[in-house]
């Protein structure tokens, strides 16, 4: 794994895959090759933090403005320096597994930075594994982990990719999954296209997308 200092807040756009595939292609990718994580419906979301400070940005290099809780955002904050964490904002009115509007929340799905240094050359693999070790498995929603009352950690799985897919779906506030292969490298966020080759989306069809 190479890493780079940062010690100061510069802005790293947040991986997004570009990439559709059909739910009838997930079995194909059942072969220990890839990672599946859940797809939540909100507002992508980037929280820069050295536990002191707390700078939310949106994908688009813009600040961002929310309703969480500043102090809960700062106790995100893991090791020593700088901290980058990737998620969702959750402001789409959305409903959970219990039918129940599920708002102002942060789902965190990947790191970029960690005790200051950006984990350029890391793989998706290596990165979960972090977010493991400082997010610890606590699944006190569907597919989620909490960290604390409005910061979740999604799951992720290794297959039965399609089992999962199809589940979760039934719950509005899912869209479907992102695979990220496993052994992909993190390239720097210069551009927004940076990092869409080592992952797929499948999303359920609605009236805006076919999948």
């Amino acid at each position: 794994m190479n890493i780079s200092n940062y010690n100061r807040f510069k802005y790293i756009y947040p991986l997004r895959a570009e990439k559709s595939i059909p739910s009838s292609g997930l079995s194909l990718f059942n072969e220990g090759e890839y990672i599946a994580q859940p797809k939540v419906n909100g507002s992508s979301m980037e929280i820069y933090t050295d536990g002191k400070h707390v700078i939310s940005m949106n994908r688009h290099k813009q600040a961002m403005s929310h309703k969480l809780d500043v102090q809960e955002l700062k106790n995100l904050h893991r090791g020593r320096g700088w901290t980058v964490l990737c998620g969702e904002y959750m402001n789409k009115n959305q409903k959970d597994e219990n039918d129940k509007f599920w708002n102002i929340k942060f789902v965190i799905w990947d790191i970029l930075v960690a005790n200051g240094e950006h984990l350029l050359k890391s793989t998706f693999l290596e990165r979960v594994k972090l977010l493991e070790e400082f997010y610890p498995n606590n699944m006190s929603k569907a597919y989620l982990h909490g960290i604390s009352e409005n910061c979740f950690r999604v799951e992720s799985y290794y297959s039965d990719f399609t089992k999962i897919y199809n589940e979760l779906i039934k719950i509005q506030m899912f869209e479907g999954l992102v695979l990220k292969k496993k052994d992909g490298k993190l390239e720097n966020g210069l551009r927004p296209d940076n990092n869409n080759m080592t992952q797929l989306k499948c999303r359920k069809p609605t009236k805006n997308y076919a999948f």
